[in-house]
This record gives structure tokens, sequence and C-alpha cells, in this order.
């Protein structure tokens, strides 16, 4: 064989090799180009974003046709093995960013802030043992509720590391919920007191972004008689008013004057989540343990049904 040729072999060898290395990677390891789940996805006039346990996966539903339009979990994201099982049972699913990312947590730990449009994932962390919800502070950190030690975590968020640990760790009894007021500049959480009752809880942020830190707590509203604040989230279309959910009835907690009120709204057991869309109303209610096959509303009535599924949590887009 003659020099050229060789050396024309060597050159195509070396560019074999480039194209490898530059191609691959931890997190992004499929190019967008030749795989059509990583296309940007143009997301449905109306849809809602679900935490499906059955595939330990986040979904995304068309409302209008009730057809799954995207989803993620952590073995087709090819997330490092050994964080895997984080990512077991999904509890959370908030759309954030402007409906450009999803900010998830599971019951093995994870929280994960993922880009819809290529399924990356641009932060995520081991949080503690059973998670329910988390939430985006103003400078892009973020704060998770975590229920076995009652921890409220935040951290800082590095889309270049992608990996990130807590910096900062406040105490509640079976912190269950993360809710951030950009109007009062104040984060509310829920948690259990001694004797089982359920409290309302307020912090301020520092605002720092490389050391964040969750400051004067504050109880501002206790039950009488209820246990097992689940979930709370924003009403929309009524400015400080938030939905609560308990181990008995479904809540508005009025956080826009002092002293804090809340009213009883439905008597509706045990709800997961709860979302409106003006007068239409997504609760998840457990019909099997602590999941179900879709959403209903405050009469029972079914929204849809994904056949097979587990959801846990629904949040409308």
């Amino acid at each position: 064989m003659n020099r050229m040729i060789v050396e024309k072999y060597m050159f195509i060898g070396c560019l074999c090799i480039i194209a490898l290395l530059s191609g691959c990677s931890e997190y992004d390891s499929v190019s967008p180009k030749s795989d059509p789940i990583y296309e940007p996805v143009r997301m449905p006039e109306k849809a809602m974003v679900m935490a499906d346990q059955s595939r330990n996966a986040i979904i995304i539903s068309d409302l209008a046709t009730n057809k799954v339009v995207w989803s993620w979990d952590p073995v087709s994201a090819k997330m490092p093995v050994s964080s895997q099982s984080w990512f077991v049972n999904p509890s959370e699913c908030k759309p954030v960013m402007d409906n450009r990312c999803i900010l998830m947590t599971a019951s093995g730990g994870a929280v994960a802030l993922i880009r819809i449009a290529d399924h990356k994932v641009l932060f995520y962390a081991y949080c503690g043992s059973n998670p329910h919800s988390a939430e985006m502070l103003p400078d892009g950190n973020i704060v998770t509720a975590e229920s076995y030690a009652g921890e409220i975590n935040t951290f800082v968020v590095d889309t270049v590391k992608v990996f990130g640990v807590k910096a900062d760790t406040k105490k509640i009894g079976n912190a269950h919920n993360v809710v951030w007021d950009a109007k009062r500049n104040c984060l509310y959480a829920t948690g259990t007191l001694q004797g089982g009752v359920t409290a309302v809880f307020r912090f301020s942020y520092n605002g720092d972004r490389l050391s964040p830190m969750l400051q004067g707590q504050k109880r501002i509203y206790t039950f009488e008689n209820e246990s097992g604040g689940h979930d709370l989230f924003p009403v929309q279309g009524k400015e400080g008013l938030l939905w609560l959910t308990a181990a008995s009835a479904v809540y508005q907690l009025d956080v826009s004057k002092e002293p804090v009120s809340c009213e009883k709204v439905y008597d509706i057991t045990d709800v997961k989540s709860i979302a409106n869309d003006g007068n239409d109303i997504y609760l998840l209610k457990p019909t099997e343990e602590w999941w179900a096959e879709g959403p209903v509303d405050p009469s029972g009535n079914a929204w849809f049904r994904l056949k097979g599924s587990r959801l846990y949590k629904c949040r409308l887009m």
C-alpha cells in the first residue's frame, strides 16, 4: 500500500474518532438530528404535565386529544446508572421558566430541572428520602420539601456542573410542599406539629445566589383539626390565594392579608394535587393506594384516563 493511501485512511480514522468523542457526553449521548424524541416539541394549546409512577416518567398530555405528546424518564435520558434509582416514583412535576422546563422530584430522592425542547437535564441532585415538591427561587436556585426527615433544602443551581448538593436546610415536620410568592417575596410550606396538626410556614430568602439561605421561619396558620398537608399550589386567576389539600378536605389559603385566613372548599380527602384553569378544576384523587389513572373534577367525574398509568400529580401548563 503506497504512502498516499495510508495517509488517506489515517486521516479518515482520525475524523471518525473526533466525531465520536465530540458527539457524546454523560448527559447528551443522542444527537437531536438522529432521534426524533429529542427534537423540539411544540406544546398543545392546553396541556398537562403529570408524574407517572408506573414508568418513573414525567409525561405531557394534550388535553384536547388526551394523547401523550412528550415524556422523560431517567433511563432514556441516560442518567448515570448510580443515580437512576433516585428517580423512582416521581412525586412533583412543575412547569417553570415560562413552560420551557419542568422541575421534578421523585420519592427515590431526586430533584431535577429538565428542558422540554431537548429533554436535557440542566440540573439534578439528591435531596433526601421521599421528597414531595420543589420550587424555583427568583435567582434560579431550587428549594425542595422532603417529608422523611422534614427538611426544606436549598440548592445552588449550576447548569455547567449539572450535579449539585444541599446548600441550606431548614426543619419542619413532614414537609410536603413549597411555593414561592413573587409579590410578597417569600416562600410558603406546610408541616406537621407535635400531635399531628398541620401548620403553614413562611420563610424569607437571603437572595444570595452562591450562598442561599432561607430565613425568618414563621408559622402563619395552624389548623385545629387537620393533618397531612399535602399539595400547596397557587389558585390561578386569584392573586393571594393558595390551594391546600390535606387529609380530610381541600382548602384555600388567603395570604394577601394579615392574619392569614383559610377556608374549606371541598370535603374531599387525600387529594395529591390540585390545579385550576378558570372554573375547571383538576384533582388527582387516588383510586389505588396513592395514585390514579387520571384527574377528576370536584364531583368525581374523570377528565381523562391513561390506562395502566399511576399518576401522582397533575399540573396544567
